[in-house]
């Protein structure tokens, strides 16, 4: 590592970084300009936040003209009107009506901090202190703050940074019917001590798994038969991003804590919430117990008024079934050319603008340095995809056009024919 390069960025092997740096200068579209003047697909959509691409004008209007009425309002103890307006929205498209308040962050982490608060408090506030343990999945990413961390399944070496998991469970991500069967077991022998379960509806950074079918539909039946908070965490899969608004929707989740962010806002604007079931407010409001939790920027009018010209663009330009349509038409494509691969990669996964495609070698999957190396490759193709522990994953922003998801397909079918995971 350079001692003269300042900046220390998130989640990256800054000597692996700086032997080869990028410095993004422009976004349009679907597209991204690096210092040096080449031009990529984001088909990653910048960590899967861009649904409405890099420079929706209506957005960018939405920001100025708030700019110009009130640039900066805090809730602690004051409303503002973008803020509210955003609220009244997100209860109207949420998928269920029982979600009737919203609480705002500004992350994914930070929303599911709230929301484990909330679970663990409502539990205590009817009477049942003993239920204090959030059961997640072994594959799972919630985020990096330390309790997002502590729920998070995947090793981001936890004990190195001294997160306290100690009323955490993990069951094995139910990939089949079996699998579903074990986990609810897990889950429905630990009840009497579970605050909530907390559940991404299809894991990203794990490089895009759906869990079974089963899984989500006795996933509902537990939690409702044992008051057990289901907090569905949608930070990567809301705003259509898998084809429907949410994806709580096509999974038939219940949930009654729903974090979202990512999508929220198209990326413009650091933003989060919580949708909060009806019940859980009750509990607060009959105990008089005032939620110890919050931010100062949150529900800042910039984001909020950001957001509801993002609910605009999706809603007017029918980004939910184009998200849903273009991400057929891509998984068509990779799976046409997954012979070129010679049995090193997997089908695609996923659904909608949410996909992941496994790499695997003579010894089964690959590790990360060797994904690493094809996530490259893309690169230098002009595709930006994002890496994960099985292979990549492809999440472009929703506007993007026939001929950049052929761009993608093209770079994969080259991917394929170069690869040696020998």
């Amino acid at each position: 590592m350079t001692d003269d390069y300042p900046l220390w960025h998130p989640m990256t092997d800054m000597g692996r970084y700086l032997s080869s740096p990028v410095t993004i200068t422009e976004g349009r579209g679907s597209r991204l300009v690096d210092q040096n003047g080449r031009e990529y697909v984001s088909a990653n959509a910048a960590l899967w936040n861009m649904h409405c691409g890099f420079d929706e004008p209506r957005i960018q209007a939405a920001i100025r003209a708030q700019l110009d009425r009130l640039s900066y309002g805090t809730l602690f103890r004051y409303g503002n009107e973008p803020a509210q307006l955003l609220a009244s929205r997100l209860v109207e498209i949420s998928p269920r009506p029982e979600l009737t308040k919203v609480f705002y962050n500004t992350s994914g982490a930070g929303a599911v901090d709230t929301a484990l608060k909330l679970a663990r408090r409502y539990q205590r506030l009817i009477g049942r202190p003993e239920r204090d343990t959030v059961a997640a999945l072994a594959d799972s990413y919630h985020g990096t703050l330390d309790s997002a961390m502590a729920v998070t399944g995947e090793d981001l070496e936890q004990d190195e940074y001294g997160v306290d998991r100690s009323a955490v469970m993990h069951v094995p991500t139910p990939l089949d019917e079996r699998g579903a069967a074990d986990a609810l077991e897990r889950l429905r022998a630990a009840a009497g001590r579970l605050a909530a379960v907390i559940v991404e509806p299809v894991l990203g950074s794990a490089g895009v798994l759906v869990p079974h079918e089963h899984f989500f539909s006795g996933l509902n039946d537990l939690c409702e038969a044992n008051d057990i908070c289901l907090i569905v965490d949608e930070v990567a899969t809301g705003f259509g991003r898998t084809g429907s608004m949410f994806a709580a929707e096509w999974t038939g989740l219940r949930p009654d804590l729903l974090v979202m962010s990512k999508g929220i806002n198209g990326g413009f604007l650091p933003m989060s919430a919580v949708l909060i079931h009806q019940r859980v407010w009750e509990a607060f409001a009959a105990g008089g117990a005032v939620l110890r939790t919050g931010e100062t920027q949150a529900g800042n009018p910039l984001a909020c008024a950001a957001a509801l010209a993002t609910l605009d663009v999706i809603e007017a330009d029918d980004l939910v079934s184009r998200s849903l349509r273009s991400g057929e038409r891509l998984t068509a494509m990779l799976t046409d050319a997954l012979p070129r691969a010679r049995g090193q990669a997997l089908a695609p996964t996923g659904r909608g603008l949410m996909l992941g495609v496994g790499l695997q070698g003579p010894g089964g999957t690959v590790d990360v340095a060797q994904a690493a190396v094809v996530v490259e490759r893309f690169r230098s193709l002009g595709v930006i995809v994002h890496l994960s522990d099985r292979g990549f994953s492809l999440m472009p922003p929703l506007i993007i056009d026939d001929d950049d998801v052929k761009l993608i397909a093209d770079a994969a079918g080259q991917v394929f024919d170069e690869l040696d995971l020998s």
